[in-house]
This record gives C-alpha cells, structure tokens and sequence, in this order.
C-alpha cells in the first residue's frame, strides 16, 4: 500500500500491518481500554498534593456560577480564598473540573477523576485529528503510539494536574505553528483567524501550566520573525496583524486572572507568585528561607508563605514581596556549580522517573492485591516503552534532521518546544509529572529520528528535498542554521551539566 505523509515520511507501508488509517483507529481506541482498566486504581483515591488546590479551585468557580445563577452575589470571600489564595496555581485545571461541581456539588473522587480522563481522552483525540490533517496517518499512529500507549500516560488523565492537558494543547499549537511555517514558505501571510486561534491555544496552555510562559514568548517571537524574514510588501503587514490579534487575544485573555490576582495579594502578578519560593527552595538553601529555620510543624512548601504573610503584615508590605527578599537570602551562597549540581538533579527527576506518581495517586498501604498487581503492571510496562524511546529523543536533540524542507521545519518547531519545556529545571525543582506535558513532542522527535535512520539507511525511500524555488532554498539554509544552532545549544548545556556532576 503506498501512501505519502508529510513531511518526508513516504515508501511503502509495511504489508503486515493494517492500513495506516486503521491502526490508528485501533490504537485510539487502546488509549481508551486503558483507561477503563485502570480506573479501579483511582476509583477512591482522594486529591493529592496540587490537586487539592485545584479543586477547590473548581469548588468555589461553581458556587460562583450558582451564585450569578440565583441572581446573587459571589462569595468573593472564598474566591480569593480558593481559587487565588496565595497565587501558586493559574485557574485553568480548576475551570476545567468547575462544571462537575456545578452539576454535582458533593462529587466524590470516582465522578471528579472520571471526568478529567474525559476531557484528557477528547484531548488526546483533538492531537489525533490535528497531526491527520497537518501531517498525515502515519505521525498520528506515531503519537497514538507513543505517547498514547504508555500506561502512565494514561494513568494521568486522571489527574487533576494540568501537566499532561498542557502537553495536549502545546501540540496543538506546534501543529499550527507548522502550518504558518509551511505557508510563509510559499509566501502566503497567516490570517487574522490564524492569529486569534494562536492565542487562544496559547493562553490555553498557560493557564493550565505557568511555567510554559517563556516558551510561549519565545514561539511568538520565532514566528513573527520568521513572517518578517520571508514575506514581502502586504504580506509582511497581514502577518504583523495576524500577530498582533494573536497577541492581543492571549493578553485581554491573561488579564482578568493577573488583574484579579494582583488584586487579592496587593502586587504585582502575571501568571503565578511561586517563581521565588521555589527558587529559594530548589537552588538555596531551604534551612535558610525564612531568613533561618522556618516554622517545623508547617508542610515544606507552605513555611515560607506563612512567614512572608506574618511578616508582610508587621512591616506593611505584601507577602510576594517579602517571598522575594526570602529567596535571594536564602540564595546567598549558591555558586556557579552547585546551581549546575541543582539542574542536573532535577533534569533526571524529570526524566527518569515516569511511573512514581502512581503511589502518590494510589498509595500502597491501602491498596489490596489486585490493586497492588495493577500498580505494578503500570510501572512496569511504563518503564519498558518509556526509556527506549526517552533515549531516541536524548538522541533526536543532537541530530540534524535533512531529509526534506518540511521534515526540517518540523524538526526546529519540535525542538524548540522540547527546550522551552526543559527549561523549568533550570528555575523550579522538576518531578516525575512533568515529562507529560513534553510527552507528545518527545513521541514526534522519536518517530522522525527513526525516519531519518531508516533514510538515511536505505530502508526507506527517500522522500522529495521540497526544494522547488529560490525562496525554498532560502528558508532550507535558514533551517539549516537553526537546526545546527539548537544542537550546539544542547551539546553545550549537556556539557556543563555533565561537567558540574563528574568534576569536583
């Protein structure tokens, strides 16, 4: 069966498998069954960690929402209360749970956990459609496979974090990114419909996860300078004003939130107030967070804000303020490599440990055998479709993908939403929950080295350059320079880290 998929994915489909189309029917359809068989793992358990705040995010949205209803006035009380209270969390997880409790007010964990698999399932199948059309079936069966396969993938579709939605959403937004990069080549400008829709994904993904705001400027700024680049005369000034709708769409959208934030706390806020804190706790010295020890019978995280508060209140100034003032003390000392130390540790946190949050979900001690079976069949098959394709992307990082312009074009958008993510490590200590939102890029850097391979092996036809004209030629160079500029980047990151970790 011969089939052509973009971008430089073509030859011969292998006749042992279905037709592309319907394995890919079949492998979202496996997404599906695994969820329905886990679900009993999670049918009790109660909101853990980060989860607690977001629903009670959810909880006080929905009395609000009953309150408009009655033709009453909110309790602004608790919302200030719940869904700012100390500017952690941007609200975007506790909007999305708010219509089960506006329907259901007492939802236990089982009606709450079902309806996040729920949208994580539409998410997922959002992605699906999304890399059909742009891409074609092949990179869809890619990522149904890749992430969609691997069993704690699924198991976190439960969760009320944002992390693994982030992850959804951000993919969406790629695609679209290598839409627009597909268009500027042949010199068409994005429309204005094109840039509302780029903002709403990307406020999207933030408000379901801060700490993408830097990658978010950084695609912004890529795209815009590449329309400027490459397009000409009207063209250029359609594509100013694609920008400029997207951008304004993404601010008038983060405006109530950091209007409402900055309100409640009394200073400044743009997305979330937990950049010093975590700081202070990741890269300082957490003995010395609040200016000393902090009070030992408050949860780790919680010290410093309960310092902050009693001290803002007797010195008259707000506790984001003095959380700022705390974290650089307790960052006095941090030299050069202890920071680099730091970052390494919390990279392979990142990383390497898909599977942990299964006991944070489901805690052991109140498992029964069953249960405990299907806990470690979970970690298991994560950790065995897991880290063979973790190590195609360690790998993807530092090779230059040159089969086709699109394949190229794909490969930067890909990469560069790969390192915006990693940056988190470098100012926020990372977990093993986080890989999730990275998971679908990190599935379309795996299936495009292995293309590349099989290319470049003569196991698979090569595909046509797609260089046609001299603007191709132009955008091929410039892909080209990008590509070996973000190796480099990688090459000497990894190289300081590894420095930092073996040399004394």
């Amino acid at each position: 069966m011969a089939v052509v998929s973009a971008p430089g994915w073509t030859g011969r489909w292998p006749d042992r498998l279905p037709p592309a189309p319907v394995l890919l029917g079949w492998l979202v359809a496996g997404h599906v069954l695994l969820k329905v068989a886990m679900f009993p793992l999670v049918v009790s358990a109660p909101p853990y960690g980060d989860e607690q705040a977001y629903a009670n995010g959810a909880m006080a949205l929905s009395n609000a929402v009953r309150d408009l209803f009655a033709f009453t006035s909110p309790d602004t009380a608790e919302l200030d209360c719940n869904v700012v209270a100390s500017g952690w969390f941007m609200p975007g997880m506790s909007i999305l749970m708010a219509p089960v409790y506006v329907v259901f007010p007492d939802a236990g964990p089982a009606l709450v956990r079902g309806w996040c698999a729920l949208m994580t399932i539409a998410l997922h199948v959002a992605v699906v459609r999304s890399l059909v059309r742009v891409l074609g079936h092949r990179w869809a069966v890619a990522y149904a496979a890749f992430p969609g396969l691997v069993p704690m993938y699924a198991f976190f579709g439960f969760g009320a974090w944002g992390d693994l939605a982030a992850g959804s959403v951000l993919a969406l937004l790629a695609l679209r990114l290598f839409e627009l990069g597909r268009g500027l080549r042949h010199g068409a400008a994005p429309t204005l419909r094109d840039g509302v829709v780029l903002g709403l994904l990307a406020i999207a993904t933030l408000y379901l996860r801060a700490s993408t705001s830097v990658l978010l400027v950084g695609l912004g700024a890529v795209a815009l300078a590449g329309a400027l680049v490459l397009l000409r005369g009207r063209e250029r000034w359609r594509a100013v004003g694609a920008g400029a709708a997207g951008g304004a769409v993404f601010l008038v959208l983060l405006a109530p939130w950091a209007l409402y934030a900055s309100h409640v706390l009394d200073a400044r806020v743009v997305t979330t107030t937990t950049l010093a804190t975590s700081r202070g706790n990741s890269f300082g010295d957490p003995h010395q967070l609040c200016f000393g020890r902090c009070d030992p019978d408050s949860p780790e995280w919680f010290k410093p804000v309960r310092y902050a508060r009693e001290v803002a209140r007797a010195t008259g100034t707000n506790e984001v303020e003095v959380l700022g003032e705390m974290s650089s003390y307790a960052r006095r000392d941090v030299t050069l490599d202890s920071y680099l130390e730091d970052v390494a540790l919390y990279l392979a946190a990142y990383s390497l440990q898909p599977a942990v949050f299964v006991d944070h979900v489901s805690t052991p001690a109140e498992r029964n055998v069953a249960e405990t079976a299907g806990a470690w069949t979970v970690m298991g098959t994560t950790w065995l479709v897991y880290f063979p394709v973790l190590l195609l992307v360690a790998v993807s990082l530092f090779t230059v993908v040159r089969r086709s312009l699109e394949a190229r074009l794909l490969d930067v958008v890909v990469k560069l939403c790969i390192g915006g993510l990693l940056l988190q490590p470098f100012f926020h200590v990372a977990g093993g929950r986080y890989w999730t939102t990275a998971a679908p890029l990190w599935g379309l850097a795996a299936a495009s080295l292995v293309v590349e391979w099989l290319v470049r092996t003569g196991r698979l036809a090569a595909p046509a350059t797609g260089v046609v004209t001299d603007r191709d030629a132009a955008v091929e160079t410039w892909l080209g320079r990008i590509q070996r500029l973000l190796t480099v980047a990688v090459a000497v990151v990894a190289l300081a880290l590894l420095l930092a970790v073996v040399v004394p």
